[in-house]
């Protein structure tokens, strides 16, 4: 007699999950196919509508990405240094005990 690994409700429930969700996601890919312009429209004058000037993001990200950049490699430095001399105090405090 064979036995199964995988107990039956295990794989009623995958399937119950997997068949609802594959039929969902064809159709929000039908959605978006049929209106991707009216989307990208909407998208578009949200943009202009919520930016400084109506520029839209990625002209507000290329903008600030400079100093997002800075923050992050300064923050890395500054991590960097601590773990650096974090090191060194522990195994001096260990020796003293």
């Amino acid at each position: 007699m064979i036995k199964f690994k995988a107990p039956f409700a295990a794989v009623f429930w995958t399937f119950g999950l997997a068949i609802p969700f594959t039929f969902i996601a064809l159709a929000g890919v039908a959605y978006v196919d049929l209106h991707f312009s009216e989307i990208a429209l909407a998208v578009l004058s949200f943009e202009q509508a919520v930016t400084a000037g109506g520029r839209g993001f990625v002209a507000e990200f290329a903008q600030r990405f400079p100093e997002i950049l800075g923050m992050l490699i300064g923050m890395i430095i500054i991590f960097t240094i601590y773990l650096f001399v974090r090191q060194p105090a522990e195994s001096a405090i260990r020796q003293k005990k």
